[in-house]
């Protein structure tokens, strides 16, 4: 049989007036330390039971098939803009190859100043085409709000590491330059565009966060999912 209410508020303040006076005799008849340790351990056994007794968890009320069927349109609209943000991240890991075997090849010999400057010239002009894609590329307007505002901030991240990327090839290929160089040496020629690399190399691209806050917000709970 369960308590209403009011029963259950009636008994708490029975209980809660028992236990003063039963306090009140202790207080009475214990010595003041013992006493006192035993209010201490009532008080540090009571947060005990508090945080450890268990609570009820209020359940999530089922996804209409309406709102299944929204969450299935969001989590396409994302799963194509991806798709093709992905081929951007590849694409931009392939130029940062590209960028560092060319400096490699040069520094071991494989190949002159010239021709080295013709490979960043060319690396300059597909890298600069590339930040025009992903600049281009926003988020789906058809996204919902919170969704769009994480994929915006994808978007930011991603256009100023590409930017970072593409200055500092532009900015080798200029050093590069043999009608700039001050130097015929080799050696000197590497150390050069080695410092150009290390002092202007952007720092990583992450968007790891925002990608699974997204998916998370895209994903159908357990509890909606149908059986198999």
């Amino acid at each position: 049989m369960f308590l209403s209410g009011k029963g259950l508020v009636m008994l708490i303040y029975i209980g809660t007036v028992i236990a003063f006076l039963l306090l009140l005799l202790l207080y009475h008849y214990l010595p003041r330390r013992i006493f006192a340790l035993f209010c201490l351990m009532l008080a540090l056994s009571s947060a005990i039971v508090f945080y450890c007794w268990p609570r009820t968890q209020e359940q999530q009320p089922a996804m209409t098939a309406e709102e299944k069927y929204a969450l299935v349109e969001q989590q396409q609209i994302f799963s194509a803009w991806y798709a093709d943000y992905q081929k951007d991240i590849d694409a931009l890991d392939r130029n940062w190859r590209r960028y560092h075997q060319i400096l490699e090849t040069f520094k071991e010999g494989q190949s002159d100043i010239q021709t080295t400057h013709l490979l960043l010239a060319q690396l300059d002009n597909d890298s600069q085409i590339l930040l025009d894609r992903i600049t281009a590329h926003t988020p789906p307007i058809p996204l919902n709000g919170a969704c769009y505002d994480l994929l915006t901030e994808v978007v930011k991240k991603t256009v100023a590491y590409a930017d970072a990327q593409h200055r500092t090839i532009a900015l080798t290929k200029a050093a590069a330059d043999p009608a700039a160089l001050h130097t015929t040496d080799p050696a000197e020629q590497s150390r050069l565009l080695q410092s150009v690399m290390i002092r202007e190399s952007p720092v990583g691209l992450f968007t790891a966060d925002e990608i699974t806050q997204i998916r998370d917000t895209l994903s159908i709970p357990k509890d909606n999912e149908p059986a198999p």
